[in-house]
């Protein structure tokens, strides 16, 4: 008999969270799973979501509680976490008794009142949950740790630095990275429309920062130390995509001034066409300052593309110094500035690189192999509590 599963999704707009879940879900056998998506925002992610044919319903009155780097905290979030707590709970356990799942995945840990929504109406569902973003080291990451380890029967963590701050306390956890659809990203893709739309010539070296413009990824100071070096390297372009233009981030206005006037600095809005984003460009730059997994490091890797990223929890487990890219002291923008120099100069240095991130990326971020591990994870949990081997 199939098993069914209930896939959970917390946010509405694109990110790396819903590009995941998305590969994940196609790669689902439907002779042995029967499955639905839900998802507590609306949005572009659940369009995506509904790209792979499964149903994809939005449920309203549900809310993340946040408590990772990626999120932050303030009062006010931390109140509104507080009073979506219930709601939450009460929608959940309403879906959960008429879904009748046998496995339920989170997408992400602040998800967790839906897994005692879970545990209420029965001990025999087994809960997945998937560690996509550190855990505060403060209050409201302590809650979120408590209330996983209390819910949650195993977890998924897409690199170790995130696993360590969920602590799994003897539930299951593998590390499983995120991973990248060949069939979408690899070298055959053409960026030519890109670079003729961008203006970039054929001896143009262009560095593409890909995702949110916030300030926990160094979006400014990436963009300064590149101004430092473009005054002698005229014939390098910085790309940044991933705005939103609708008025609501600050730092996103701040980028825009810092950048005002300078022809060799191009900003984007978040794109669809990211393959072809990709393979227009030369060198992925990754400057977070708050650790956290970079899903446009592998994207870049998957289409022969060498980076440069903060050594920081998350982007240095995917990049090998000095063989895949480079890695650059936390908050050492000189350094930044040198890898940019050298790399913007070197075209047989980037191709090199380029090669050996493409094999990497074939080695640990491919979708069909990770989702396949994913999948095996479901089946040992219920290995476990066939055995009498409770999680609990």
């Amino acid at each position: 008999m199939k098993k069914r599963v209930l896939y959970v999704h917390h946010a509405g707009s694109l990110g790396g969270a819903p590009k995941s879940l998305t590969y994940l879900i196609s790669h689902l056998d439907r002779e042995l799973y029967e499955a639905e998506v839900i998802s507590i925002n609306d949005g572009p992610a659940v369009e995506l979501l509904r790209t792979v044919g499964l149903p994809v319903k939005v449920v309203r009155r549900m809310y993340a509680f946040h408590g990772t780097t990626v999120s932050g905290m303030s009062a006010r979030l931390f109140v509104r976490n507080i009073l979506g707590s219930l709601p939450t709970y009460i929608m959940a356990k309403r879906y959960i008794k008429a879904f009748k799942p046998d496995i339920i995945h989170l997408n992400s840990t602040c998800l967790f009142m839906v897994a005692k929504a879970a545990k209420d109406i029965s001990k025999e569902i087994r809960v997945v949950c998937h560690v996509r973003e550190p855990l505060l080291a403060s209050f409201p990451g302590k809650i979120l740790r408590i209330m996983n380890h209390r819910y949650v029967d195993g977890f998924i963590s897409i690199d170790h630095y995130d696993a360590a701050t969920i602590n799994s306390k003897e539930r299951e956890l593998e590390v499983i990275n995120n991973f990248v659809d060949f069939h979408k990203y690899n070298p055959a893709v053409s960026g030519t429309h890109v670079r003729e739309e961008l203006g970039l010539k054929d001896e143009d070296v262009a560095f593409l920062y890909l995702g949110r413009v916030v300030e926990g990824n160094g979006v400014s100071p990436m963009l300064q130390a590149f101004l430092n070096v473009v005054r002698d390297n005229p014939r390098f372009h910085l790309i940044v995509a991933g705005f939103y233009f609708d008025n609501t981030n600050p730092y996103e206005d701040r980028i825009v001034t810092e950048a005002e006037g300078e022809r060799n600095v191009h900003l984007l809005k978040f794109r669809e066409d990211v393959p072809s984003l990709l393979a227009a460009s030369d060198v992925m730059v990754c400057p977070f300052i708050e650790p956290h997994f970079s899903r446009s490091i592998i994207e870049a890797a998957a289409m022969r593309k060498t980076s440069i990223a903060s050594n920081i929890g998350g982007p240095n487990e995917l990049v090998l110094h000095g063989q895949t890219g480079f890695l650059f002291g936390e908050g050492d923008w000189a350094e930044l500035e040198a890898y940019m120099i050298r790399l913007g100069n070197d075209d047989e240095l980037r191709a090199s690189l380029g090669e050996k991130a493409l094999a990497f990326a074939r080695e640990h971020f491919d979708a069909t192999k990770n989702a396949k591990r994913t999948f095996e994870f479901y089946n040992r949990l219920y290995v476990r509590e066939a055995y009498g081997y409770s999680v609990h």
